[in-house]
This record gives structure tokens, sequence and C-alpha cells, in this order.
């Protein structure tokens, strides 16, 4: 991959688990995770809860994608590992969103 994608991947990654921790810790949402939605959400506490954990696992998944994909492209190549974090990357981030847009129906 190109250093910029691992760069960015990698930074989604460490920031998608601060922010999760963040929200966590003051109970408030953030941009992030309300992206372009102005409506009121109706159970803030409810859907921190449901998407907490998943967003750590996303976060951990992308730092760890990100951070791989460096060390493929500049220090040894692992195209076995990076076929597979690849595959992991992929289902993890349309888990994801699924998961998300759930979250999103049911305490919005």
């Amino acid at each position: 991959m190109i250093i910029i994608f691992d760069i960015i991947i990698f930074a989604y990654g460490i920031y998608a688990v601060y922010a999760a921790v963040n929200m966590k810790k003051t109970r408030r949402l953030t941009r992030f995770f309300i992206g372009g939605n102005n409506t009121p959400v109706r159970d803030t506490g409810g859907y921190i809860d449901a998407i907490y954990a998943k967003t750590i696992v996303m976060g951990s998944v992308a730092a760890l994608f990100g951070g791989a994909g460096f060390v493929n492209d500049y220090i040894i190549p692992l195209p076995e590992l990076m076929k597979a974090l690849m595959l992991l990357f992929i289902t993890v981030l349309i888990w994801f969103g699924v998961s998300q847009s759930q979250a999103k129906r049911k305490f919005w």
C-alpha cells in the first residue's frame, strides 16, 4: 500500500479507540459517532453502550492493519499476513457499519 493509506488507517484506528473511551467516560457523543445526523438521540447512554465495544474492536483492527501495512511496505514483506489482515479488516469494517446502522435505528 501507499504510506499515506497506512498512516490514515492507523490514525483512524487510534482515534476510534480514543473517541470510544472518551465517549464512554464522559457519556457524551462526539461528531465521530454522530456524522451528519442533526436529529436528537432518544437514548444516548443506550447508544454508547451498544457501540462502545464494537468501536474498540474496529479501531484496534484498523490500527493493526495500518501498522502492519507500514511494516509490510517499508521493513519486511509480509504478503500472506497482509492478505489475512485485509480480509479481517474488510470483514470488521462491514460488521461495524451494519452494527452502527442498527444501533442508530434503535436509539435515534
